[in-house]
């Protein structure tokens, strides 16, 4: 059996995958928090990044209250969208 070489898109997904799963066991052992805030995403990735995948639903922000209450982001979620994202998703949603 002939095996074919891993192209860059693929060892990017399987890196991905990596991160999701040691961020989830880092959650679950209470070493990092499940969620971030908006603020902290868009320090992270950019304003018009995160704005760009809210309104694609890529990501959901979830509010604890009314008005002036902060906004959260699931952080598996997130990582996961900014470690497989690429301009194709914006022209999907932009053409």
């Amino acid at each position: 059996m002939e095996h074919q070489p891993i192209d860059r898109l693929q060892l990017k997904q399987l890196e991905a995958l990596m991160d999701v799963v040691v961020g989830k066991f880092a959650v679950e052992c209470k070493l990092r928090k499940p969620y971030m805030s908006l603020n902290q995403a868009y320090k992270m990735y950019g304003r018009k990044t995160v704005d760009r995948w809210i309104e694609e639903g890529l990501i959901d922000i979830m509010k604890d209250g009314t008005n002036t209450s902060k906004c959260r982001i699931l952080r598996e979620r997130i990582e996961l969208v900014a470690a497989m994202s690429n301009r194709a998703s914006w022209y999907e949603h932009h053409e």
